[in-house]
């Protein structure tokens, strides 16, 4: 079993921390999502990841240098953004021949992958999109139990024309057989949608796998890249290995914390940050290497790679440091 992550978003709605970082090595609690699902896939038993990188990419290859990934990974560079029908196209002699899972480098979700695949195999069909219940993404038409038959504004205006379709969200993971995309040229830009719009109609169905109340999360915004840092803190702990949960405040061993500081809230500190003596956190995060002056007090704030701060702050996102 092999898999594709796609990581090679320009992550614009993340603005400014994706100039730092490629969304999918944004950290949550010390763990980015890259690290996440190769955790899961290689405990699901899969042997192999394709990972598609445009926007640092470099900042991919030297993740998985630093932490000696046990599960073989090959990155596919894409020197111009090909979407994820290019993407997945590009890589697509990575997998033999062989049906695979492809998921999102931007969203969490405790679904079994291997469970997923093989239902896909077994239905003999060519695409699987899994699906759940989330009104403010559900875009996607069912037909019955299974048979996605529209997309989208289609989808929403045959939700009210016809008793027979609900509409439910895409989670970011799919199963593909290579024949989807295996007459497409390779390295050029290409639209999912539109072809899984062209094979509904050729007849050609697509597959939904509906998941029940899943834990799902899409970490594209600011503001949902800080709510999952307080919901990590509400979270059971182990809930969603490796993922650091079931505590709201995180700090990485490496790290030098004055023992007069003060964290409230959630906070999460990164490797070898230095927090000065008096300095208060409150809901803040700290990527690598960030220093905190003395008597610093920060509300509400991210820190990225190597900034240095000294003073009061709230609500500010820093990718360069303040005196």
């Amino acid at each position: 079993m092999r898999a594709m992550i796609l990581g090679a978003g320009l992550g614009t709605r993340l603005r400014p921390l994706t100039h730092v970082r490629p969304k999918a090595l944004a950290p949550i609690m010390g763990t980015t999502i890259l690290e996440f699902w190769l955790n899961r896939l290689r405990s699901q038993g899969f042997q192999g990841v394709a990972l598609n990188a445009h926007h640092l990419a470099s900042r991919f290859r030297e993740l998985l240098v630093s932490t000696h990934q046990p599960l073989p990974i090959r990155v596919f560079e894409e020197r111009i953004l090909l979407g994820t029908g290019g993407g997945i196209r590009n890589a697509l002699e990575f997998f033999q021949q062989e049906d695979f899972v492809v998921v999102n480098g931007d969203t969490l979700c405790d679904a079994d992958l291997h469970d997923i695949l093989l239902q896909h195999l077994i239905s003999g069909e060519p695409v699987t999109l899994v699906l759940h219940d989330c009104p403010e993404f559900n875009h996607v038409a069912v037909q019955g139990l299974d048979r996605i038959v529209a997309f989208g504004q289609e989808a929403r205006k045959l939700s009210r024309e016809r008793g027979d379709i609900r509409l439910l969200a895409f989670t970011g993971i799919h199963c593909l057989n290579p024949g989807v995309l295996g007459s497409r040229q390779r390295g050029v830009p290409l639209d999912i949608l539109s072809i899984y719009r062209n094979l509904i109609e050729e007849g050609r169905p697509l597959k939904a796998v509906e998941l029940s109340r899943p834990i799902w999360r899409e970490m594209g915004t600011l503001e949902a890249y800080r709510a999952l840092h307080a919901e990590c803190g509400r979270w059971p702990r182990g809930i969603l290995d490796p993922l650091n949960t079931g505590r709201p405040q995180w700090v990485h061993p490496t790290c030098e914390v004055a023992p007069d500081s003060h964290f409230a809230g959630y906070v999460s500190a990164g490797r070898r940050c230095r927090i000065g003596g008096g300095a208060v956190l409150e809901n803040t995060i700290l990527w690598d290497d960030v220093e905190i002056g003395e008597g610093s007090v920060l509300k509400d704030c991210i820190v990225t790679d190597g900034v240095s701060l000294s003073g009061s702050f709230s609500g500010r996102v820093f990718t360069e440091g303040v005196p």
